[in-house]
Order: structure tokens, then sequence, then C-alpha cells
């Protein structure tokens, strides 16, 4: 079951963005996340946080629409998104895609947002933002890259090194060598190749996607 969750922060849109919620079987929503899946036609099945940025009377409205509310305290331990996650997972997600976990008013969300990729290792996540998508290879094991030949990727260790890397279709290529943790070595690869691809042996590898066509059309 693919289940897509708007988080509370800035939504880019783009090709990645509506064919996720094009395959969606559920939505659910983090706090004021569920503001912006009305504004994009989605009306989330479960909607849970605190609701510190959320109108009480929108609340009032997504119940109306069959919106199950699920209120937490404001004094926790998780953030809204990362309730958000659980309830995807108890709700028997398979595949994750994250909306609206990036940009916004605070950094630290954001960087939040980023490390709960590594934080469930159950069902995969993908983050969406824009000309860009991002997700997590744990070794051992591999990813495909699908894309077009001049799209961008990059490779950074999220959790300490990563070790016995080796990528196919990438311009720079990797044969079995180590990304250290805090080295922006990965950064800027190049698709050569449609189907593309990474794996590692040791370590948590996140791979960041650029679309370079929707991304020229941003900085044009």
């Amino acid at each position: 079951m693919h289940i897509v969750i708007f988080a509370g922060g800035a939504l880019r849109p783009g090709r990645a963005f509506y064919a996720a919620i094009d395959s969606a079987d559920m939505f659910i929503a983090a706090d004021s996340g569920a503001a912006t899946a009305l504004e994009y036609g989605c009306t989330p099945r479960i909607v849970v946080g605190d609701f510190d940025s959320l109108d009480e009377l929108l609340l009032e409205d997504l119940s109306k629409r069959g919106s199950e509310i699920r209120r937490a305290v404001v004094e926790k331990d998780e953030t809204d998104t990362e309730l958000a996650v659980q309830a995807a997972i108890d709700e028997g997600a398979t595949q994750i895609t994250l909306v609206g976990a990036l940009g916004g008013a605070r950094f630290d969300h954001t960087m939040a947002n980023i490390l709960l990729l590594a934080g469930f290792e159950s069902v995969p996540i993908t983050l969406v933002d824009g000309p860009s998508m991002c997700w997590l290879v744990r070794g051992p094991g591999s990813s495909a890259i699908d894309g077009k030949v001049g799209d961008l990727v990059s490779l950074l260790p999220l959790s300490g090194d990563a070790s016995g890397i080796c990528t196919h279709g990438l311009y720079y290529a990797l044969n079995g060598e180590a990304l250290s943790f805090g080295k922006p070595r990965g950064v800027s690869n190049v698709l050569i190749e449609e189907h593309a691809g990474v794996s590692v042996e040791s370590g948590v590898l996140l791979v960041i996607y650029t679309n370079a066509e929707e991304l020229g059309g941003i900085l044009s």
C-alpha cells in the first residue's frame, strides 16, 4: 500500500509529486500538512499532530469530510511528521512518500525530516521536493536510479562512513570505494544512462536524484 504523507513544510510540486499522489492508496497529514493536502485535492484519511499550526475550523471541516483526527499532546518526544509516518506503518504501508517535508520557516524541521528516513527500516520512504527526490540505501543493498541522461545524482553517507560502493550509469563511477561521513565527495554526479544504479556493502547512503529539466525551469 502506497501512502503519501503531507508534512507541514513548504511544498514544491513537480512531476514526482504528481506521480506520487496519482498512485497513492491513502493520504495522511501531519498537522498543517492537512491544509496543503486539501489545496491539491487530497483529503487525508488520517490527520495527526498537536495542531499548534492548524485552524480548528479546518479540523472540523476535515472531520466532516471523513478524516480521522488524532490529536497528540504538545509536550511529546516525537515530531508530528514522525507520528504520521508511524501511523502510515500501522495502516499497513508498504511504500511511503513524504511531501512538504523541506523548506518552510524552520530548518530544524527540514533536518529532522531528512533524518526520519533513517529512523524507519521496515518500509521504504521517499522524500519528494520539487525536482528532487531522495531515499536511503542500507548496506548490504542496492537501488535503481532511473531518469534522463544529464539528470543529477548525489550520494551522501548519512550515519557514518559508507563502504563498498559501486555505481553504474553515472559519470563519476565508484568501484567498491568508500564515501566518508561529513565529506561531500558524492555531490553532483550525473546520469549517463537512463537506468543507473548504486550498491553499498555497509553503511547508510542517502541518494538524491534531481530532474535537471525541472531544475532548469526553476532556476530560469
